[in-house]
């Protein structure tokens, strides 16, 4: 399938989209995406800082003059995701790297009227951030626990599901663990390979605040490998939304080196030290993925990095997961082989169901996370809930 290209680097073309992908719960615009792909320089992360910025800036000071709430809301909304977008590429050392839109986020919402709570949830000595959506009206169907992955945001997530499962009747809590958000921004918390830990902490919460009739976790890219992982040690899960399913993220970062290397990439002798970063200066993808995932598992070198992803593996526990589990795959997903989602769901002999869905690239949804088909994917998982609800879910399927 042809189709539109924002840039010639595929890592700023994929993330381009991902700023429009939003465009259904405004997040984004088509005209304003195109601008700013229009100014921004092939590889060139220093301008797309400088374009995604000035873009969020602009939207933000027209959506602080209207009167208007809806208008007002939905512009400091786009502004916010711009915002998030333009500092996707900074080092994780640099002073712009601030997590700005928050406040025009929680001001767009409040333009809209949604019925929002922020809270900070304690967590071993630190926090977790969260974000807490009631349904317009009364009654909740269910209620939708939903964590990102390797690079999304809190309120990313409000874009990715949150506001669709509030359209659809049901609250969703969104919160960021270890290796995100305030944990890692404000108490240098890393990713931990056990996270039904946090999960605990936010489910706890979360049961001080609402009794669901339905319990469904949502584990967004990297998100998905978390969630599982949680779901094997934490039974309060009635369901779970691998969105995609993801591997350990070792297995990730191989799927891209070359088999011929591949076992060196995992020793990481001298030469390979030296070879990665020379690498990194021609694939704008390489370069930013080490560099955020150096951030994010705490490594200070890159054998240290090989040995913090090691344990991020679901060999041992994907048996153990009992909720009825819906794996979703894409199928030119570029980060792993899609081959592995189907091995992970035919390891799911404890699940009550199990049910893969692959997104056609006939159908424009075959990219990571359907990146630029939400709608798509959010009609699969909400009928796959709204089954669940009704207690329609085949056993495998």
């Amino acid at each position: 399938m042809r189709r539109i290209r924002f840039s010639r680097t595929p890592a700023l073309d994929f993330e381009a989209l991902r700023g429009l992908w939003a465009a259904a719960y405004d997040g984004g615009e088509f005209g304003e995406v195109a601008a700013v792909m229009a100014r921004v320089r092939r590889g060139d992360f220093e301008s797309w800082y400088r374009e995604w910025s000035a873009m969020a800036d602009r939207v933000a000071a027209r959506g602080r003059t209207y009167g208007e709430p809806v208008s007002r809301g939905t512009a400091l909304l786009r502004a916010a995701n711009y915002l998030r977008q333009a500092e996707f590429f900074l080092d994780a050392a640099d002073p712009r790297r601030t997590a700005a839109g928050a406040d025009l986020f929680d001001a767009g919402l409040d333009a809209l009227g949604m019925d929002v709570t922020r809270a900070r949830i304690p967590y071993d000595g630190a926090d977790l951030e969260a974000l807490f959506m009631r349904p317009v009206g009364p009654g909740t169907r269910a209620v939708l626990v939903v964590q990102g992955g390797f690079d999304s945001t809190l309120e990313e997530l409000y874009f990715m599901i949150g506001a669709a499962a509030v359209r659809r009747g049901h609250g969703v809590l969104m919160f960021t663990g270890p290796g995100q958000g305030s944990a890692l921004r404000e108490h240098g918390m890393p990713f931990t390979a056990e996270w039904e830990r946090p999960t605990r902490a936010v489910l706890d919460w979360l049961g001080g605040l609402v009794e669901p009739r339905l319990l469904v976790g949502v584990g967004i890219s990297f998100g998905g490998h978390l969630l599982a992982r949680a779901a094997a040690f934490e039974s309060r899960y009635d369901g779970v939304v691998l969105y995609d399913y993801f591997p350990g993220m070792l297995t990730a970062f191989l799927h891209n080196v070359p088999r011929p290397v591949r076992g060196a990439f995992q020793r990481m002798p001298w030469w390979m030290r030296r070879a990665v970063p020379l690498y990194g200066r021609f694939d704008a993808q390489a370069r930013w993925g080490i560099g955020n995932a150096l951030w994010t598992f705490g490594a200070a070198t890159l054998p240290d990095l090989i040995d913090a992803m090691r344990p991020f593996d679901d060999r041992d526990w994907a048996g153990e997961i009992t909720a009825d589990c819906l794996v979703l795959l894409a199928e030119r997903e570029h980060f792993y082989d899609p081959a592995l989602g189907h091995d992970f769901a035919a390891r799911l002999t404890g699940a009550r169901s199990a049910r893969v869905h692959t997104f056609a690239e006939a159908d424009g949804g075959h990219l990571h996370c359907q990146n630029g088909a939400l709608q798509q994917a959010h009609e699969v998982i909400f009928d796959w809930v709204h089954g669940l609800a009704a207690g329609a879910v085949p056993r495998f399927a």
